[in-house]
Parts: C-alpha cells; sequence; structure tokens
C-alpha cells in the first residue's frame, strides 16, 4: 500500500491483499488478516476511521491442532543429528529438547537472565507469552550446553552478535541428519510433556514448566492455586534431563535413520560433534 492513506484504504484493497498471501502461504495470509483486522478496530476506536475496510472479509484457513509426539528412539536422533550441526542451532535445539522452552525465548536467551548458583534461567515477561515472568531449572544437561556457549550478549547469538532467526533454514538439514519426519521445532514441548507422564510427573508441573498460560489447572481453582511448584519442577526437569542422557548414550539407529545418516554424509554434510 506504500504511502496510501488509512482513509483510502478499501475493502476491495484489504480481499486482493489477503488473496495475494494467500497464494504463496495460507497461513501467513490468515494471519495477516488477523492483524489487519485489530489495526484497524484500533483505528475506529480512536476516531482515526469510522469503520474497518477488514470486516466482514475471512480466511479459508483453518488452524489444525497439531498432535504429533517422537518417540524416544526419534528424540535422541534429533539430538544426536543437531550435535553434528554448527552452534548456536545445534545448541538451542538441544537446549529445547531437555528444557521444553519456546524458541524464541531461547534464540534471545541473555548471560544477565542465568543464575549459575542455583542454575535457573528467569525469562522476563516481556518475553514470555503470557507476560509473566518465568523460572526455569536448568539441569546438568542442560547447564552444560550453556557451558558450552560463548556468544554475546546472547547465550545463543551467532557470529555477529545477533540472536539465531534461521530455524526455517536449518530445518531441512536437520531432517537429514536425523531421519525423523513430519515434526516441527514446536512438538518438542509435546513430546516432553508426554514423556514426563511416562516418568511419573504429574501434567500441572509439566504445564508450570512449559509456562502454559491456560494449564491442567484452571477455572476458579487456578484463581486461588498461586503456588509455582518451583521444588517439583526443578526435580522434574532433573529427571527429564537424566532420560534424555540415557536414550542418548544408548541410541541404535534403525534401518531407515542408518540410510539417512548415510545419504547426509553422501552429500557432505558437514560434522561439527558436541564441543
Amino acid at each position: 500500500w506504500g504511502a496510501k492513506s488509512i482513509h483510502e484504504i478499501k475493502k476491495r484493497d484489504v480481499s486482493d491483499l489477503v488473496s495475494l498471501i494467500a497464494q504463496r502461504n495460507a497461513h501467513a495470509s490468515h494471519r495477516l488478516l488477523k492483524t489487519l483486522k485489530t489495526f484497524f478496530r484500533w483505528c475506529v476506536g480512536r476516531a482515526v476511521i469510522d469503520f474497518s475496510p477488514a470486516e466482514g472479509i475471512s480466511s479459508a484457513y483453518r488452524d489444525v491442532s497439531r498432535d504429533r509426539v517422537l518417540t524416544d528412539q526419534e528424540l535422541a536422533a534429533v539430538i544426536l543429528a543437531a550435535r553434528r550441526m554448527p552452534p548456536p542451532y545445534s545448541r538451542i535445539v538441544e537446549f529445547l529438547a531437555l528444557t521444553g522452552q519456546r524458541r524464541e525465548e531461547v534464540a534471545q536467551l541473555k548471560w544477565d537472565e542465568l543464575d549459575e548458583k542455583t542454575r535457573t534461567w528467569i525469562i522476563p515477561g516481556r518475553r514470555t507469552k503470557n507476560k509473566r515472568a518465568h523460572i526455569v531449572h536448568l539441569s546438568e544437561p542442560a547447564w552444560k550446553v550453556i557451558q558450552a556457549c560463548s556468544g554475546e550478549p546472547y547465550v545463543f547469538g551467532t557470529a555477529t552478535g545477533k540472536r539465531f532467526q534461521r530455524f526455517g533454514k536449518e530445518k531441512p538439514t536437520l531432517d537429514k541428519l536425523c531421519g525423523v519426519a513430519g515434526w516441527r521445532i514446536h512438538d518438542l514441548r509435546r513430546t516432553i510433556v508426554s514423556g514426563m507422564a511416562r516418568l511419573g510427573i504429574p501434567p500441572h508441573i509439566a504445564d508450570k514448566i512449559l509456562n502454559h498460560q491456560a494449564g491442567t489447572i484452571s477455572g476458579v481453582a487456578a484463581v486461588y492455586q498461586r503456588h509455582d511448584f518451583l521444588a517439583e519442577r526443578e526435580e522434574a526437569l532433573d529427571r527429564w534431563g537424566v532420560h534424555v542422557e540415557h536414550i542418548v548414550q544408548n541410541f541404535r539407529p534403525s534401518k531407515d535413520e542408518q540410510s539417512s545418516i548415510a545419504a547426509a554424509n553422501k552429500i557432505g554434510l558437514p560434522i561439527f560433534g558436541r564441543g
């Protein structure tokens, strides 16, 4: 729309733009329409315009609830494959698999958010989805990942000192190396909740670890339940860390995974190792 005045934006302009984006990415088009509707409603509320040109326009896109959970075998394959990739992506993936936090929160982790004495990470409220500060206990394996980092000011920063953002570009390489198909980075959070349940960790503790806005404890109970379960969360993440180390150490690739690894080696994908 360039320098066009907001008063010149018509319903056809919005419809054409949303349709154009939908040809490339349906989800991006859906998100764009939601953003435009929010913006134009705000303008109406501030008497900038009399009505929203986005009202009445709908998107054909529908969010599909995902239920992908990686098996222990798949999770170990992903971690081992990530270790063969260059940092900081390699370390981010392993850290995500150990802590269950959101990828953008991890990518923006700074040293002053870490407490070495208590081995905790405090995510400030301005960076969490629910706008509340969140405490994450770092297990021994997670702390080892931190110790291997040297970015500045971001723990998982790039060589130029910026936060890592190349998730989409690095993921295809990770998929080729690990041989695991049909998964997303965000599925690691669901995988951790499922894995913790198998370890006997109560779901409300897992919800607290992942900082879910609406977890197992909801409604009236959530109003009165203000306990943060910090001790229980620490124990749960320690147990999860031990479990992850165990499955990684005992990983034996299947025939399909062996084929994927061989194919990755054949096309010259680099092997960086743990360091």
